[in-house]
């Protein structure tokens, strides 16, 4: 059997157990806060002291309310964090999982889906601080922020295409976790997440051109009451699509000489 039709068969098994990849990325959560007193609730926790030091210093600095502040922040750091994970932890998928791979007959993208949905479940648990946050504030529960959903699933698609990219060649070169990291820091700082587009009038290409900043709007945008416009739906959807198919043609190349890299 050739590589593409390995690939080929190895998708369509992976989507049909895709119920063991919800299951996996459970575990794996539950594993990390085991035996823990508050187990995931760690992660809200953590997210909302996250959001009070940046609220005490860039609010300020933004000349922002404080308040409406620590709501934005509330709605963009977890779609950060879904989006950042995937680009820092993907070129590892696979080699994490190798005594796995050679343990159990199970799908090789059994594993990426199983990281992507695990990401998921993290934001879940993060964007429990805005729904408190919101419900401190009694801000207006709006139809728009429903909107927040299809955000969501189109970014997890999008993760996973670039996880399947980043894993295949994570696998080969050892090093482009470490480059990952480094890039995700850059990108903070260039994405819209402590920042609002409004607030850069001059260099508005910063943010049009990086791709990140239309999975943030889908996301973010909802919660805050906003519908994103047209233009950055279709854009997010295209850049989803390229991705998965970028994604699935390295790994579809690369899946007979896969477990020699790992």
């Amino acid at each position: 059997m050739n590589s593409s039709a390995m690939a080929v068969q190895d998708l369509s098994r992976s989507i049909v157990r895709l119920p063991l990849a919800v299951r996996l990325a459970l575990d794996d959560i539950h594993g990390k806060y085991r035996r823990t007193v508050l187990g995931p609730l760690w992660i809200a926790l953590g997210q909302a002291a996250t959001i009070a030091g940046f609220t005490l210093v860039f609010s300020g600095l933004f000349n922002a309310s404080p308040v409406e502040y620590a709501l934005f922040l509330a709605a963009g750091l977890p779609a950060w964090a879904l989006i950042s994970t995937h680009l820092i932890e993907m070129p590892v998928a696979l080699v994490h999982v190798k005594g796995y791979l050679e343990s159990y007959e199970v799908p090789w993208l059994t594993h990426i889906w199983r990281r992507s949905l695990g990401y998921l479940f993290v934001f879940v648990h993060q964007i429990l601080t805005f729904i408190v946050i919101g419900l401190i504030l009694r801000i207006d529960w709006r139809p728009e922020m429903l909107l927040a959903i299809p955000g969501l699933l189109l970014t997890t698609f999008a993760g996973a295409g670039a996880g399947m990219f980043l894993a295949v060649f994570g696998a080969r070169y050892r090093d482009l976790q470490h480059a990952m990291g480094i890039f995700a820091s850059l990108l903070f700082f260039l994405t819209p997440v402590i920042w609002r587009p409004a607030q850069l009038p001059a260099n508005e290409w910063i943010y049009h051109f990086n791709p990140l900043y239309y999975f943030m709007s889908v996301v973010r945008d909802p919660l805050l009451g906003t519908s994103p416009s047209a233009d950055v739906w279709i854009i997010a959807g295209a850049l989803s699509a390229a991705l998965f198919a970028l994604g699935f043609f390295s790994f579809s190349s690369s899946r007979g000489r896969l477990y020699h890299w790992l």
